[in-house]
């Protein structure tokens, strides 16, 4: 397999950095496009990337280490560490293992913040004791994924040790596997290593180009949430995370069993979509054995890393540069599948789209309930909020922005999916599938 031909092919299909490495071979390890595109700075392998949800393994480890020196034990209750809970009888595996049924804290802040004003996690911990938004489920019942569940995670670690999750994690971790270029974010950070940092872009459709979260209406909101840590917000690059894949291979800090443990499917996984221990999502490849791996996304950025036990393969794929999610991790598979067939095949980029502004009165028209064709247990709701924004809201999916581009056509940004609704008639078109659901009542039955 000629890599180099490889690396030379994915020149103009990603903003970011990638790395495939098998024990000690390093197969690939590129930087493409840019870091910065107020100073069109060229991407560097040393560039540090926000990990989004890949923080999540990282501050699951860091608990695994309180563990294995009996500062805490998975089954201790949150009560125990946190006054005033109004949560009970939840323990640390809940919250490793995403069976809390804890509320969104998102959702919290959407109803309970003023985004101009950064947030922390003790503000997490304090919207929750305060509101006390009632429980999704019962502790343990099955499991929901809860960003909520880490927050209070890095939360615990700070409890446990008197010390910043920071510290602990540069201390405990960090250090003592040489990760240099990894930090837990901090305004103080973002302003020191603005240079080091690869900065996220989101697209927007309107204009036709990437600009910074903060200054794009869909997303300035959510920009408060950007020093919240635990569920995020671990700042590190491409070949830090191999050397804590190697780290982790070979059970250079934590004792095998306790690993063992964490790459262990809980038993509420069986029927999601995904199989996850603590921390980790865990699944079986054919060629390349047991994979514990996770992804992230956050404000432009998109991330991937992946630990093969077995045939000690690691891939590390960093993004800054908003695109449509289905190319980029069809780029991630035709470079792992590359070291099984010693083929690379490149898929088909897709269309960037620009959006256009339909009156509200055309809007208002799209507006009501659609039933599911084949499935009419389902409906489907198309909603024009108070922003002057059409939004759909799919079953089991967060309401999702509806964008023209045109008159009765639309798409989701960042997602492969166009919609369609004529005549009463709505079709979502994804990968060449077709679903169709007939309007069924010309008002909006959802509360804006």
């Amino acid at each position: 397999m000629d890599w180099h031909k490889v690396k030379e092919q994915l020149e103009n299909t990603f903003n970011g950095t990638v790395l495939l490495a098998q024990g000690e071979t390093l197969f690939l390890q590129g930087a493409y496009g840019e870091a910065s595109i107020q100073t069109h700075a060229p991407m560097q392998l040393h560039q540090r990337f926000n990990l989004a949800s890949v923080s999540k393994p990282i501050t699951a480890l860091g608990i695994l280490l309180l563990v294995q020196e009996n500062k805490m034990t998975f089954d201790d209750h949150l009560n125990r560490w946190f006054d005033n809970f109004p949560y009970a009888n939840i323990t640390v595996r809940h919250l490793l293992q995403h069976t809390s049924g804890l509320p969104d804290y998102m959702e919290l802040f959407s109803n309970h913040w003023d985004d101009t004003t950064i947030a922390t996690n003790e503000d997490v911990l304090n919207l929750l004791t305060q509101y006390a938004p009632p429980s999704l489920f019962e502790a343990g019942e099955r499991m929901e994924y809860s960003n909520t569940g880490y927050v209070l995670l890095a939360l615990l670690i700070e409890r446990i040790t008197n010390e910043s999750f920071s510290k602990y994690l540069t201390e405990a971790i960090f250090k003592p596997l040489h990760m240099v270029n990894t930090t837990v974010t901090s305004t103080t950070f973002t302003e020191q290593f603005a240079n080091e940092i690869a900065q996220g872009y989101v697209y927007d459709v309107y204009a036709g180009k990437y600009v910074d979260p903060s200054q794009h209406e869909e997303t300035k909101g959510a920009t408060c949430l950007n020093y919240i840590t635990g569920d995020g917000g671990i700042y590190s690059t491409v070949e830090d995370l191999w050397k804590l894949g190697r780290a982790v291979i070979e059970a250079q800090l934590w004792d095998e069993a306790l690993l063992e443990q964490a790459f262990t499917p809980s038993t509420f996984t069986a029927e999601q979509p995904f199989s996850y221990g603590m921390g980790w999502i865990i699944n079986e490849d054919e060629q390349l054995g047991k994979c514990v791996w996770h992804n992230g996304g956050w404000l432009g950025y998109a991330t991937t890393f992946k630990i093969y036990l077995q045939s000690k393969t690691i891939f590390v794929f960093l993004r800054n540069k908003e695109q449509e999610l289905n190319y980029e991790i069809a780029i991630g598979e035709a470079i792992e599948g590359a070291l099984a067939t010693h083929e690379f095949h490149l898929p088909k980029k897709p269309e960037q789209y620009k959006a256009v502004h339909l009156p509200i009165e055309t809007l208002q028209g799209y507006e009501g309930k659609y039933q599911l064709q084949k499935h009419p247990e389902h409906t489907v709701d198309v909603v024009l909020q108070d922003d002057g924004h059409l939004y759909i809201f799919l079953p089991g999916s967060m309401p999702l922005e509806l964008y023209a581009l045109k008159e009765d056509e639309f798409f989701l940004r960042g997602i492969d999916f166009l919609v369609t609704i004529k005549q009463n008639t709505l079709t979502v078109i994804s990968e060449n599938q077709k679903t169709i659901a007939s309007k069924i009542n010309d008002h909006t039955l959802r509360e804006k």
